[in-house]
């Protein structure tokens, strides 16, 4: 199910006791700070900074994982989810069997003290196929659990976006929130070498969207292996295709000044990540 439209099922208790409570949806200056608690430690005054075994490797590992946590928080004053995604990203391997551990109201728990987010979801854990990955990360992380996270980026939804995808009658209804495109605010830079066996999806519309990372989390057999016949395991909509391609240029998705530092992602009914590019 599309990791961010899954929040959607959890707007009413959103809009609800918590609704006005917090008009914002990503992490105060002070909590930032601040940082986060684990294992009875207070956090040092001046923040979780960036840890020396940090991977701060740009070029992709094949075994490495990151794992996700999305969170939610309804802003009343422009009647819009805000929704943040924190990442291992750059911080340590996260490989799925230690994000099954993790539950969402423990993870909720732990941030609930540093943070103003309302609602918290798991991403789970996926394996980034670009080559080169050179988004900087944030020099504060939050410890959850075991596992470090930092705030990668946030997508804002709408309540008309959010209605006319999910028509807010039911969670049957986000089935058919894949493949919904949406701008992801932040920092990113992504870049697949010439020659890189790269996999796509084609909108009816003509527009390109280039998979950026796969999970097993709900098809458990899938592997960089197997990639290229992704299309006989997905539900594609009508008029969308799945494509296998050699590049024979490199692709470079960025967000700046000329894209108001945002990119395009959506994500396929297995819970791939795509990034739309030109």
């Amino acid at each position: 199910m599309n990791r961010f439209l899954a929040l959607a099922c959890l707007l009413v208790s959103i809009w609800g006791a918590e609704a006005i409570a917090q008009p914002t949806g990503v992490p105060s200056t002070a909590a930032q700070q601040t940082g986060a608690q684990t294992q009875n430690q207070a956090a040092p005054s001046g923040g979780n900074q960036l840890p020396a075994d940090a991977n701060l490797s740009s070029k992709v590992q094949l075994d490495n994982w990151q794992c996700t946590l999305h969170a939610a928080t309804f802003n009343f004053w422009r009647l819009e989810v805000v929704v943040t995604t924190l990442s291992t990203y750059h911080l340590q391997n996260c490989h799925p069997s230690r994000m099954d551990k993790l539950t969402a109201a423990s993870a909720a728990a732990q941030l609930r003290t540093v943070a103003s987010f309302n609602t918290i979801l798991k991403g789970g854990a996926h394996q980034q196929i670009m080559d080169t990955n050179l988004t900087p990360v944030s020099s504060e992380y939050y410890w959850v659990s075991d596992l470090k996270f930092a705030v990668q980026g946030s997508v804002r939804i709408s309540l008309s976006q959010l209605y006319r995808t999910t028509k807010l009658k039911s969670t049957k209804n986000l089935a058919g929130a894949s493949y919904v495109p949406f701008k992801q605010e932040g920092e990113m830079h992504y870049i697949w070498n010439t020659g890189s066996l790269a996999h796509r999806l084609v909108s009816p519309e003509g527009e390109t969207y280039i998979m950026t990372a796969y999970t097993q989390e709900v098809q458990p057999t899938l592997s960089r292996d197997n990639l290229s016949s992704l299309n006989t395991m997905l539900r594609l909509p009508p008029g969308w295709t799945y494509e296998n391609y050699f590049l024979d240029r490199t692709i470079v998705v960025r967000s700046g000044v000329d894209n108001n530092n945002s990119i395009t992602v959506l994500f396929d009914d297995l819970n791939n990540n795509y990034v739309l590019y030109d």
